[in-house]
């Protein structure tokens, strides 16, 4: 074939690259200069082959001069000449890199890919356990090779940390070689099918707990007078999870209007959530305010930067006010708080739907779906009953009477 005359000039592709308008423009013989939407210009060889029509792209411009893509366009038609789908055999090429990766490269794409598009909450947990057993045991082995067993070892290695631990370690390593089965590195899952029971059992599973009644009265009338009791206060006007009352941040709030706005990232569903405080609520911010040293954030750590305090420091707040009514520690967790505000509003007759929402949960199934109500109102006077009914708990005046639910 003769080759047709050179078509596109560098000052060509300097000025449609100036311009950012998306073109495709041939310099002959099927070298095509193309620039897309998002102005990134490269060049592509279209030709065909058995018939069909294929296209490979060569490199970026301009880091791929015009005269050096012309120069390997020459050499891959000369390719093509003799037969060779040169576009297959660089998807080949491709897929042989992919295929040669080790764990530690699975890891790295699966966060980028698939892990960055999770919760909140699901990134950091999963990240944690990647980089601390994953990478350290499995890291430098080829996805390819590893075994059932060295996922088993790994789990039994974690157990040790307790069984929490070991299933959120295989919830993460089985959604990363999820990952490379997408990939096609590996036709089966190594996480698939281990029975971690056999591995450390389980203990029986907490149910949890909400106090009611008498039992909700003592345990207000022991929540001292002072920051760290009216967290715990706080905590049950409000429902929160625990993690996101820990990291409360005064920038969230607007006191003046009863504000209370948790940003996307600090919440576990990933989308943010506003809360019409009760009155009692900002009446204890304002009164942690004026108890606290300057910081950025509501409950502050005691030591070292400005930070917000960890869980650990708060269960240890509630654990003084536990022992000091007689309940045991392991009885009654941080999260139980929240249990004891959504029992409540059930109890006092608020609709089912208000009273999930009031705690940031989904609607189940096709509800959530087609219930796009913020119910703000409706959760706003919800919270208001709520406090209401803890300060008459609390005072043992015209305490308004919990109906239990039948069955």
């Amino acid at each position: 074939m003769t080759r047709r005359a050179n078509l596109l000039s560098d000052t060509q592709l300097r000025a449609w690259i100036a311009a950012g308008i998306q073109v495709a423009k041939s310099d002959g013989d099927g070298l095509t200069f193309t620039l897309s939407a998002a102005n990134v210009a490269a060049w592509v060889l279209r030709y065909r082959i058995g018939g069909r029509r294929r296209e490979l792209t060569l490199g970026r411009y301009p880091d791929l001069s015009l005269q050096a893509a012309r120069r390997r366009a020459a050499r891959e038609r000369v390719r093509v000449g003799d037969g060779l789908d040169v576009a297959a055999e660089k998807r080949r090429a491709k897929h042989a890199s992919v295929a040669a990766w080790t764990v530690r490269q699975l890891v790295e794409d699966y966060e980028a890919k698939a892990l960055a598009n999770a919760a909140p909450s699901t990134r950091k947990l999963y990240a944690g356990y990647l980089a601390n057993w994953v990478k350290p045991r499995l890291g430098a082995m080829l996805v390819r090779d590893v075994a059932l067993a060295d996922v088993v070892a790994m789990l039994r290695a974690s157990s040790a940390r307790g069984t929490g631990a070991m299933r959120t370690l295989h919830a993460a390593t089985r959604a990363m070689f999820e990952h490379a089965r997408g990939q096609a590195i590996r036709t089966d899952n190594p996480a698939i099918g281990i029975k971690r029971d056999t591995i450390a059992p389980a203990p029986a599973r907490r149910t949890g707990t909400a106090l009611e009644g008498e039992e909700l009265a003592v345990f207000l009338r022991a929540i001292p007078h002072d920051v760290k009791g009216w967290a715990l206060r706080f905590h049950l006007l409000t429902g929160v999870r625990p993690g996101e009352l820990c990291g409360a941040a005064w920038k969230e709030f607007a006191l003046t209007a009863g504000i209370w706005t948790i940003p996307a990232e600090r919440t576990k569903t990933g989308t943010g959530y506003v809360i019409r405080l009760p009155q009692q609520a900002v009446e204890l911010l304002r009164s942690i305010a004026a108890n606290s040293a300057p910081s950025a954030f509501v409950f502050a750590a005691a030591r070292g930067d400005d930070r917000p305090i960890p869980y650990q420091t708060y269960r240890a707040w509630l654990w003084r006010v536990l022992d000091r009514v007689g309940i045991a520690r392991d009885a009654f967790k941080p999260h139980d708080m929240r249990r004891t505000m959504r029992s409540g509003l059930a109890s006092l007759g608020v609709r089912y739907e208000v009273a999930e929402r009031a705690i940031n949960h989904k609607l189940p199934g096709m509800a959530e779906i087609y219930d796009r109500n913020d119910y703000a109102t409706e959760r706003a006077a919800a919270l208001g009953k709520w406090a209401d009914y803890l300060d008459t708990v609390h005072t043992g005046v015209k305490v308004v009477p919990i109906k239990r639910k039948a069955g």
